[in-house]
Order: C-alpha cells, then structure tokens, then sequence
C-alpha cells in the first residue's frame, strides 16, 4: 500500500521506523488540484472510505490497514485513487 501510495505521489507523515502496522497517515498532495473534500467524496463514490481524521494541525489523511486485506483489495484501492486523481486532473 505505501509503495503504492508513494507511487501516486503521496508521502508518509511519519518515517518507516515511527509508523505502525495499523493505520498510516498520508499528508495532502501539494499540489493546487488537490482538495481533500472532493477526493474523499470521489472515494466514498467508488465504496472506498478513508479516514478524515488529521494528526495535529498537519494536513493528512488515514488509511487502515486491518482486517481480511488481500492484495487485490491494495490494487482495487490503488485503482480508484488512482482514478479519481485523474478525474481531479492531478495525474
């Protein structure tokens, strides 16, 4: 999921040995295109919900990574941001 997150452009808010396994927080893509508000609306619409929680006044977004996950869920996931960044003319 990071890799493919970092592939999108998207980065961490914490380094590789402070984050847990369970939730990863990603900070907002600088750039002009990029609102949150709209990107998490275009997810919810593809039945991918994110978490809007921010971490101090840092803007980011969570992502967890618990439960039955499978590889395919990754790229079914990846997928969809992928798109919708698209559709937010991002990519």
């Amino acid at each position: 999921l990071i890799e493919g997150m970092n592939a999108l452009g998207f980065s961490t808010y914490l380094n590789s040995k402070d984050r847990g396994y369970i939730i990863t927080s990603y900070k907002y893509l600088d750039n002009p295109k990029f609102d949150y508000p709209t990107f998490y609306k275009k997810l919810r619409d593809r039945d991918i919900i994110i978490y809007s929680g921010k971490v101090t006044n840092s803007p980011c977004f969570r992502m967890s990574n618990i439960g039955r996950i499978f590889v395919s869920d990754i790229e079914v996931l990846l997928a969809a941001i992928q798109k919708t960044l698209k559709e937010m003319e991002i990519l």
